[in-house]
């Protein structure tokens, strides 16, 4: 056995995974788990997709690798195909590695663009390990001995306070659509549009952290447009590439117009193999048909929900927080639920289960999770 030990920075669970298909996880003993989390939102057309395998060795035989000094087939391919699936209007984005990076990249824009030294972010959010987005993050300990911004911690769904916080120091108000992390958070009705309002009457930026909401996981290409609100800038990552590493910071053309390009750059980002993947999930997500069985799913893990030990369902398309009863615990459902062959996620929430599954599951899939609920007790 080697000496070399990883850091032990994530609580495994004893899952013994050999293989997976589609939607599923296929043990070293065959037996099959039927994959709910998808990745932290991550698996977006599932395992072994072979369209996207295809696609893969074909760009590792013809161009792996190229510095971001040279430009690529890919590159276009990919904002062909990107570009079609945005909100209304005109774009540039930069290409990253995660949802860290990109948000990183849209404080740093905005702060640069605005000349303002404060960014408004929520209690309860979550954008990421960095310096910056860690900063905004809503932490149990700081992650760093000084913060490389100030940050304005506001109250998650609240509106009345907005004008009073919101002001001509705030570059940004930085905010995920459904805050996931902390329990699969909703926004009440009229929060965001309040955003946009107090954004615009303070000449602040509005900032939609869509690094899990993006990609098709609401039942709309975007949260921007599943709620109706379009931000200044977005970000995003996780599924935007089918399984390998992106980060992807989209900016309205009128604020990039005021921005100098040279604040950013990325060794890795927007390399020929990532946007090949990329833009093929980008085109995939457009076909006829495809978000349609996302809603289809949805529908049917909400119906699988309603039995079982479920108090609450909340969420959007495939991005469910199932609230459990008092006296069962996620990790304790968590655990529950693995006896019977399917995987689910936690939250923040001790009481919030999380459904993100690929958004290729099939809605007859769902009764599997309709089984499994039906088996958990809540202790006595």
């Amino acid at each position: 056995m080697p000496r070399l030990r990883e850091i032990p920075a994530y609580a495994r669970l004893p899952l013994p995974v050999a293989a997976a298909e589609g939607c599923e996880l296929i043990l070293r003993d065959g037996r099959r788990v039927l994959d709910l989390y998808g990745g932290h939102c991550v698996n977006t057309l599932g395992y072994g997709d072979a369209a996207l395998g295809r696609r893969l060795a074909a760009q590792w035989q013809e161009l792996s690798f190229v510095t971001n000094a040279l430009d690529h087939a890919p590159r276009a391919e990919f904002l062909q195909a990107f570009e079609a699936n945005l909100p209304a209007g005109g774009w540039q984005l930069f290409c990253s590695n995660s949802g860290a990076e990109a948000n990183e990249n849209a404080l740093k824009i905005a702060l640069a663009v605005t000349h303002r030294s404060a960014v408004a972010a929520f209690a309860g959010a979550f954008h990421g390990r960095s310096a910056a987005a860690a900063a905004v993050t809503d932490g149990k300990a700081a992650a760093y001995p000084q913060a490389p911004l100030r940050v304005i911690r506001l109250p998650w769904g609240e509106s009345g306070c907005l004008p009073d916080f919101v002001d001509g120091s705030v570059a940004a108000v930085i905010v995920e659509p459904i805050q996931s992390l902390a329990g699969v958070r909703v926004p009440p009705p009229g929060f965001l549009e309040a955003l946009r309002a107090a954004c615009d009457a303070a000449g602040a930026l509005l900032l939609f952290d869509e690094v899990q909401t993006g990609n098709g996981r609401t039942g709309s290409f975007w949260a921007a447009q599943h709620y109706g609100v379009t931000p200044d800038l977005f970000t995003t990552a996780k599924g935007a590439a089918g399984g390998l590493p992106i980060g992807l910071t989209v900016v309205r053309e009128e604020v990039a117009a005021r921005m100098d390009p040279k604040l950013l750059g990325s060794t890795f980002g927007g390399g020929p193999l990532v946007l090949a993947a990329a833009a093929e999930v980008a085109r995939r997500l457009s076909q006829p048909g495809f978000l349609g069985n996302v809603a289809a799913a949805s529908a049917a893990l909400q119906r699988a929900a309603s039995g079982g030990p479920v108090a609450e369902l909340r969420g959007a398309g495939l991005l469910l927080g199932l609230v459990l009863e008092p006296g069962l615990t996620a990790a304790a459902a968590q655990a529950a639920l693995l006896e019977h062959g399917v995987l689910t996620g936690t939250s923040n929430d001790p009481q919030v289960l999380r459904l993100t599954p690929p958004l290729v599951l099939q809605p007859q899939q769902a009764q599997r999770l309709a089984e499994a609920l039906e088996q958990l007790e809540v202790p006595a």
